[in-house]
């Protein structure tokens, strides 16, 4: 997660950092809802960020698993734990501030927090959109036993039908049993709710990128309106518009709509319009180095964004209690939850999203400031142990061969063909 790059594909910057701008204003309940009332957060953006991993996945019969495999445990499950490492030391410090008691790193809590890894994905509640981190990293293993193995006859478009009916099946188990009795099934039922969109990307990437590209602009504004469309006529047919979308996706709990392929249509069109959307109006922010920063580090912003409103929170209390007291702040709720939100007012939110945003890429950037000088450090040491090539000696040089002498020209006689005389 380095992460002071540069993004070559900006198409796919801006996306993913819309896409966890998304994530931290929905936790905010939404306090901006870019096109949320049409086209609800929860119902495409966790199925987005598989899109975007399958748009950049190059895996093939080539690929060689376990390299692949070590890769990424390095760039998902390494930083996955690290966070979490920071993230409950961020908690114990609010649970001081909030006057309750800290949660030591005993046997009994380990064994709590391995317990929710392997089945919802995220090591604590203030933690639990991480639980997306576990999901993608399996999904992405699965994908490449499958391709490497059956890649002489993998072909997309049926590999996403294919993918699309498990997608179906997984939304039937999750309606069908309560979350006791598949509770250790939820990250392999994940995977296979996931599998369709990784698919997607590759696809898009594949066939259909030139085509959506090449839609001139009033093309791509119709097509955006036919996803706005097409969501506005589901809503008649569903018991409430809000069953367009799927909450609670790390316990597979919140499938509130009648029809099983709710979710892979709700995904799908989500996709579509913000895809089109940036495609559309998106390069005046290509060269942000900000959207870039935000582009490069969303596991952090994952991670931390949730700690970061509990912050906001803990300066709330102090000023509180030692300030002047503030209306409607429920000192009580907050002692008692990691999810509370001081609602003053709507434009309030505004300040928890900045918050969410800006604290966890601070808490990166003071990383990298720490870790940077080591990593050069190490860099200077593996150029110092490669083995330095002996110099091949220079061979001396053949001698040169003396020219033979030119043999005069022999005299044309007469009658020969070419003898002007003759």
């Amino acid at each position: 997660m380095a992460e002071r790059r540069s993004k070559s594909n900006k198409k796919f910057m801006v996306l993913s950092a819309l896409g966890i701008f998304m994530v931290v204003d929905s936790h905010t309940f939404t306090a901006l809802n870019m096109f949320g009332d049409y086209i609800p957060y929860n119902s495409f953006f966790m199925p987005m960020f598989v899109f975007i991993s399958g748009y950049f996945n190059k895996v093939d019969n080539s690929t060689k698993l376990l390299p692949y495999f070590g890769k990424k445990i390095k760039n998902l499950l390494v930083p996955f734990v690290g966070i979490a490492a920071i993230v409950y030391g961020l908690q114990q410090l609010t649970y001081v501030i909030k006057g309750v008691d800290t949660i030591p790193l005993s046997g009994w809590y380990l064994q709590y927090i391995l317990q929710r890894v392997i089945t919802v994905g995220a090591p604590f509640l203030i933690a639990e959109p991480m639980w997306f981190v576990i999901s993608l990293f399996a999904t992405l293993i699965v994908y490449a036993i499958l391709k490497k193995f059956l890649y002489k006859i993998w072909n997309s478009y049926v590999m996403f039908v294919l993918f699309s009916a498990l997608n179906v099946l997984v939304v039937y188990l999750a309606k069908t049993y309560d979350f006791e009795t598949i509770e250790y099934f939820l990250v392999p039922l994940k995977v296979m709710f996931f599998l369709p969109f990784l698919e997607l990307g590759v696809l898009y990437r594949n066939h259909l990128e030139k085509k959506h590209d090449s839609i001139p602009a009033g093309g791509k504004i119709g097509l955006m309106a036919l996803m706005l469309i097409i969501n506005a006529v589901r809503t008649m047919y569903l018991p409430i518009g809000y069953d367009l979308a799927f909450d609670a996706l790390d316990e597979l709990s919140g499938f509130t709509s009648p029809y099983l392929v709710t979710p892979l249509v709700s995904s799908l069109v989500g996709i579509t319009f913000w895809l089109t959307l940036v495609t559309l109006i998106g390069k005046p922010v290509y060269e942000s180095r900000f959207v870039n920063y935000m582009s490069c580090n969303t596991f952090w912003i994952m991670g931390l964004h949730v700690v970061f409103f509990n912050l906001l929170n803990c300066i709330l209390l102090a000023i509180d209690e030692y300030v002047t007291p503030l209306l409607y702040f429920d000192v009580e709720y907050f002692q008692g939850s990691e999810w509370y939100y001081w609602e003053i007012s709507p434009d309030f939110k505004l300040v928890y999203v900045f918050f969410g945003v800006i604290g966890p890429l601070f808490v990166k950037w003071i990383f990298d400031l720490i870790c940077t000088p080591f990593y050069k450090l190490s860099g200077r040491k593996k150029k110092q142990q490669q083995p330095v090539q002996p110099v091949q000696p220079i061979q001396p040089m053949q001698p040169v061969q003396p020219m033979q002498p030119v043999q005069p020209m022999q005299p044309m006689q007469p009658g020969q063909p070419g003898n002007p005389a003759s």
